[in-house]
């Protein structure tokens, strides 16, 4: 009850928290009779299963750090959040032989067709990489399977979390989940050499992972990547409008990486010279304070009647969401500001402190409005806060995309050879990467 309660608010929460959210293979997904275990890597601590477990239809089980069970209330509430403690060498001392409890409950649980989620590189960091992957999952579907002579059905779904960033409100995610992997495909080389299977199947798990999600292996070129991308992406984005931005974004950042360590590697120059030539762009665009889409468009629309009778008409329903949600928001704000956590922490807190200081504050301002008029109001009070401050959300991102348009325009005016230089600029970078496109494209 108590999970499938806090899977309605995470839903709610993760719907505001993320400027999109786009998920592709959902269709692959084995149906509820089958016991599968979900394996994912691991960027952001405990936002990853918060998002799978939103984005997954069945009940989840997930594998946690031990240490976090230690009095009987913390125990409670996790078990009835079906998560269930695995131990760590370095964080439970002594407890390591708890472990094989853990796979057993992990097998009579996918023994009952049930699902797990194990997020095999051990811990959590955000960064673009696969970190080495244990082989744990492979023994716990290993042992599940053994138990039944193989005729469970076990199945091991690969899942790529994609964050643009996890840690900033408003920020887009890709979850790409792969075919499921049959457990029952290795019983022959289980029953050969139960060892050599697990390690094969491991790496089996991490070469479908990495499919799933945009690596970058040498931190240096992260920087440069990330500003092809902002540049780059659109262009070939509208090259081929056939899917839907997350995956061809997703695709095109990994066709991307593939390109800028190929001439790392093969013309460091290159790199260099061009590295240079797109910081300084971005610079310039950083000191005039304008985005890359306002020099990448070939006109700027204002629509001002249109804009005007919307905001103004749609006024009302901005100030009520303002005023009803800017207490919690500011709150959830002063609190993650000021608690001293690990990096890839941030944005998980952000989300699970924003989940109780809204539905808090939303209680208490519909327990003061009913006060004021009766329990019928009060309902639709409280069902109404959630969505007129979505909408305010809305309101103000819209308000500043045509105050920063009113502002180009302005410089624009003033200064119409600076806007030409750095159009002229953008063409001959996105000129640049076309050459070396093709130049790539034919070395492969």
């Amino acid at each position: 009850m108590l999970y499938r309660i806090f899977k309605a608010l995470f839903y709610l929460t993760t719907k505001a928290y993320f400027r999109s959210i786009y998920v592709q293979g959902k269709e692959l997904l084995p149906d509820e009779k089958t016991p599968v275990i979900f394996v994912a890597n691991h960027p952001s601590s405990f936002m990853d299963p918060i998002l799978l477990a939103v984005q997954i239809n069945r009940p989840i089980h997930f594998l946690a750090r031990g240490d976090v069970f230690k009095n009987k209330f913390a125990r409670y509430v996790f078990d009835a959040l079906h998560m269930i403690p695995i131990y760590k060498a370095d964080l439970s001392p002594g407890q390591i032989h708890k472990n094989e409890q853990v796979f057993e409950k992990c097998h009579d649980h996918l023994g009952e067709n049930k699902t797990i989620l194990i997020f095999p590189e051990g811990s959590s960091k955000t960064e673009r990489r696969l970190r080495p992957i244990k082989t744990g999952t492979a023994r716990i579907a290993f042992g599940t399977e053994e138990k039944h002579d193989f005729n469970l059905g076990l199945t091991i779904v690969p899942i790529g979390l994609n964050y643009s960033d996890p840690h900033y409100f408003k920020n887009d995610v890709f979850v790409n989940f792969g075919e499921p992997i049959k457990v029952s495909d290795y019983k022959n080389a289980f029953i050969e050499d139960s060892r050599a299977a697990a390690t094969q199947l491991t790496e089996r798990l991490k070469t479908e992972l990495e499919k799933r999600i945009v690596i970058i292996e040498d931190e240096q070129l992260e920087k440069l990547i990330e500003q092809i991308e902002l540049l780059y992406r659109s262009k070939l984005r509208d090259e081929n409008k056939l899917e839907e931005k997350g995956t061809q974004d997703f695709y095109l950042s990994q066709d991307i990486v593939k390109a800028v360590e190929f001439y790392a590697k093969n013309e460091p120059r290159i790199v260099t010279n061009f590295e240079q030539k797109i910081t300084n762009y971005f610079n310039q665009l950083k000191d005039l304070k304008l985005g890359d889409m306002q020099i990448r468009s070939t006109s700027i629309s204002l629509n001002v009647l249109g804009r005007l009778l919307y905001f103004t008409l749609s006024f009302p329903i901005f100030i009520f969401g303002l005023v009803s949600n800017f207490i919690p928001f500011k709150l959830t704000g002063i609190i993650t500001d000021n608690v001293k956590i690990r990096a890839d922490f941030v944005g998980a807190v952000k989300i699970a402190v924003g989940l109780f200081v809204f539905t808090i504050c939303y209680a208490i301002e519909a327990f003061v409005f009913v006060k004021f008029t009766n329990a019928f109001w009060g309902v639709l009070f409280f069902l109404s806060l959630y969505p007129t401050g979505f909408f305010t959300i809305e309101y103000i991102k819209l308000y500043y995309k045509m105050n920063r348009n009113i502002k180009y325009l302005q410089l624009f005016m003033r200064k119409s050879d600076v806007i030409s230089n750095l159009k002229t600029e953008r063409n001959g970078l996105i000129n640049e990467l076309e050459k070396r496109k093709a130049e790539f494209l034919e070395q492969q």
